[in-house]
């Protein structure tokens, strides 16, 4: 039996942001340490993605200490540090839960605003921030869409990419952590596993979204809506929508690095519905 590994590790310091592949992180209470942290918001105070704003998976954060560095095409870097901040926070929401995210301030805002050409506002995951985990009484997450990490799986890209007419990349699927060494879709199966030191509840697939449809660091959505179309032909959930890749929880703090094995603490048969050809 082949060992699995961890390929690599991918940081997204604001949400939709351009991914930092780093070979060693810390693994905190609220998933990936410097993984979507950070968030903008439009003017009427609702969270903004790529899906709907495609330019943001453009934009390089990268988390310093204490801080972050936003650069992109044709615009200075501008260095955000957290002490700067102000000490007000803003209600938003991820889908629908509310939250509280401490505003960044006037020059961060102004950088994004002119970066994506609408008015918007930048929001730090800070001390007072909450949100817990739904069914979960203490565990938390931040900006991510609903779980503290993504993991895929490297034969499961390739099984796709063999069904699917348009070429795709990992990137598109935003992954924390990417494992080899597995067989496709071994992942449905884990319940439970640890890497390094750190021990995850596998919690749940992820259901995917338009999102997957974006090439890396392209503003133009797969006009055929791949891998979109061929994930809902070969793995649809049960309500309805398009699975690829497992929601992690983990259960302590600790060091990953990329290149540790990943062990199988845990399986249970996978529930999942496979549409037919």
């Amino acid at each position: 039996m082949s060992l699995i590994h961890l390929q690599s590790i991918h940081q997204h310091p604001v949400k939709s942001c351009t991914p930092i592949t780093i070979s060693r992180g810390w693994i905190d209470s609220l998933g990936l340490a410097g993984d979507r942290r950070y968030m903008l918001i439009d003017a009427d105070g609702k969270f903004m993605t790529a899906r709907k704003y495609p330019k943001l998976t453009t934009l390089q954060a990268t988390s310093i200490n204490q801080g972050l560095v936003l650069a992109a095409p044709n615009q200075p870097s501008l260095v955000l540090l957290e002490e700067t901040y102000s000490e007000e926070y803003r209600t938003t929401a991820v889908w629908k839960q509310t939250l509280e995210g401490q505003i960044c301030g006037a020059q961060a805002n102004d950088w994004l605003s002119h970066f994506l050409g609408t008015p918007c506002q930048l929001l730090f995951f800070g001390k007072k921030s909450t949100r817990i985990i739904e069914g979960y009484d203490t565990q938390q997450v931040s900006f991510a869409d609903g779980y503290p990490l993504l993991l895929t799986n490297t034969s499961s890209l390739d099984w796709l990419q063999e069904h699917c007419p348009s070429s795709i990349d990992m990137e598109q699927f935003r992954p924390n952590l990417v494992v080899t060494g597995a067989t496709a879709f071994a992942e449905d199966n884990w319940r439970e596993i640890r890497i390094g030191d750190v021990h995850f509840t596998v919690h749940s697939p992820c259901t995917r979204c338009k999102l997957t449809t974006l090439p890396p660091r392209s503003e133009t959505f797969d006009a055929q809506q791949e891998p979109l179309r061929t994930m809902l032909k070969y793995r649809r959930g049960h309500d309805g929508g398009a699975l690829f890749g497992q929601n992690l929880i983990p259960m302590n703090t600790g060091i990953i690095e990329a290149g540790s094995e990943l062990e199988i603490i845990k399986e249970a048969p996978a529930n999942i519905i496979r549409a037919t050809d």
